[in-house]
């Protein structure tokens, strides 16, 4: 007969390389090796504290369904192990299996003892069903997905509309992070896994990785499983997390293959059920996502016809229910996309309208609820965009002041969260708009100091991920702003290693995205630039700055 040594030897290697495996199996021996009479009624205690992210007593009672004594009885002696440890450090009387162990555990009773790992996931699911707060229905989702994967995906999904486009960023992160638990200990699969591939993919957008080869991998995959299923709404959202991946590494003509395909599901499930007004939703945001690759190739009648009926749907839902902060949101950027290709087409006058109207509902959603970061940004970018048009009408006091509040936001969303890649980028944008109006002021120590913000920021994205073509490129765009402002001061032979640099960028970017025509016709620009900077350094009078 084998030792209790010779069976934790042969349980361990089977476990190969995997830590949390081996600190599951190891936590099992401990329990079962226990001189304690309560060793049985503790290893069920453990399946419990396992599946929870944190228990107490009462956790334990509730999704075991035994007595308050008994329960007491078997959290007292969970605690005495030392892979249990107090929940974040706090001094309650609330615990969690470390990680490692409870992770392991975990995936060791999915693989011995599925029946039961699902019957604890549903009944910790039960626990939150109800639960208005934030982090809770996340648990909720969480453990639902566990115990019912099929119930669990059609409520991420309903839940993750919900939440789109007014939920906090720190709400959807914290999603994130729980879906990110299941799908790396591979406890999902088919609708619920296309789900949850989604959710995480759209987090990682909203944080700038919207290049990033995960997105594309996601995408792909969730479509997958959405086609082997039949989830028609999972498939036409795969198709619009495919294109916009596409579009962020420039590549529009896919783009707009995988944004038509999302528009044709859209439109026959709108058509089917006309009073669903989440598929009226998703038809809306289908048509704005079409706009979008349409104005990125320079179809800006296209585009505005795209846009056109995003606004329209969107203001129809809005007026439905004036308290739906994600549709008026929604109302919001539909506005803000029109005013955009009008902007393009010289309607100056129409775009600012169509921006006011952004700015309104945006202030009114930030005051809402100031400390929802989201809504905080959507707030910084309609004062960027009314600026941008004040601009173009030569009102540069007012555009100065517009963007400054641009600027002022996405410092304090930056500090708040310097990881996110998509408020860094914002905070470079905001400085470099910025220092565009103080250089047509004049302002030149000022317009060289703010473009000099933004430029340590583009390259420090750009550094982060190589493959963003968007981010290299304004690298590129951002080394040129300054070298002008050096030349506009008199300083060539200063400015011409930044002009270098930067054409040497746009040619990467270029090589990158080469579908991008607009990328190319920059390149031309900048050039030219250089060669008009090297031109002047060849006249001799490149590092004077009295001198020209």
């Amino acid at each position: 007969m084998k030792t209790t040594l010779e069976e934790i030897m042969g349980a361990l290697s089977r476990c190969g390389d995997d830590t949390q495996l081996k600190s599951g199996v190891l936590a099992g021996f401990v329990i079962r090796t226990h001189a304690d009479p309560l060793q049985s009624r503790v290893f069920d205690a453990m399946d419990a504290a396992a599946v929870l992210h944190w228990f107490d007593a009462d956790l334990l009672r509730r999704v075991l369904g035994i007595s308050p004594d008994d329960a007491n009885e078997r959290f007292e002696a969970l605690k005495g192990f030392s892979f249990v440890e107090r929940y974040g450090g706090s001094q309650d009387e609330i615990r969690n299996v470390h990680e490692n162990t409870r992770l392991g555990w975990r995936r060791l009773m999915l693989q011995e003892r599925p029946a039961r790992f699902r019957e604890l996931s549903a009944m910790a699911a039960s626990l939150y069903a109800s639960e208005a707060d934030p982090y809770l229905q996340v648990e909720w989702i969480f453990h639902l997905l566990s115990g019912s994967p099929n119930e669990g995906a059609t409520e991420l999904e309903k839940l993750d509309r919900a939440w789109s486009g007014g939920a906090r960023p720190e709400h959807r992160a914290s999603m994130a992070r729980a879906l990110r638990e299941l799908l790396d200990g591979r406890f999902l699969a088919g609708r619920a896994m296309a789900w949850a591939l989604m959710v995480v993919a759209w987090e990682q957008i909203s944080r700038g990785e919207d290049s990033a080869d995960a997105v594309g991998v996601a995408a792909e995959t969730a479509m997958k499983l959405a086609q082997d299923t039949g989830d028609t709404r999972a498939e036409a959202d795969a198709w619009c997390l495919k294109g916009d991946w596409l579009d962020a590494r420039g590549k529009t003509a896919d783009a707009n293959v995988a944004f038509r395909e999302c528009l044709k599901i859209s439109r026959r499930l709108a058509e089917l059920d006309p009073g669903n007004a989440g598929w009226q939703r998703e038809l809306a945001v289908a048509h704005g996502r079409m706009g979008g690759v349409l104005e990125s190739q320079g179809n800006l009648t296209g585009a505005l016809e795209s846009f056109g009926e995003y606004l329209k749907i969107s203001r129809r839902l809005a007026e439905l229910d004036p308290g739906n902060a994600g549709w008026q949101r929604e109302l919001a950027v539909a506005h803000s996309r029109v005013g955009g290709v009008l902007e393009s087409q010289g309607n100056l006058t129409g775009a600012l309208e169509s921006f006011g109207e952004f700015l309104k509902i945006s202030r009114r959603l930030a005051e809402l609820d100031p400390g929802n970061a989201g809504w905080q940004g959507d707030l910084a970018v309609a004062h960027s965009k009314v600026g941008g048009v004040l601009e173009s009408q030569g009102n540069l006091t007012g555009a100065l002041e517009s963007f400054g509040e641009y600027l002022k936001i996405f410092r304090r969303l930056a500090e708040l969260d310097p990881g996110n890649a998509g408020w860094q980028r914002e905070l470079a944008v905001a400085h470099n708009r910025v220092g565009g109006v103080m250089k047509s002021q004049g302002i030149l120590t000022g317009a060289l100091e703010s473009f000099g913000e933004a430029l340590k920021i583009s390259r420090r994205l750009a550094e982060i991920d190589p493959g963003h073509a968007g981010w290299q490129r304004e690298l590129a765009v951002g080394l040129s702003w300054l070298a002008h402002v050096l030349e506009k001061q008199g300083r060539p032979a200063d400015a011409l290693p930044f002009r270098e640099e930067s054409v040497r960028q746009m040619k990467r970017t270029v090589e990158m995205a080469p579908a991008v025509a607009r990328w190319g016709h920059e390149l031309e620009q900048l050039e030219a630039r250089l060669a008009a900077c090297r031109a002047r350094v060849a006249g001799g009078n490149g590092g004077n700055p009295r001198s020209s």
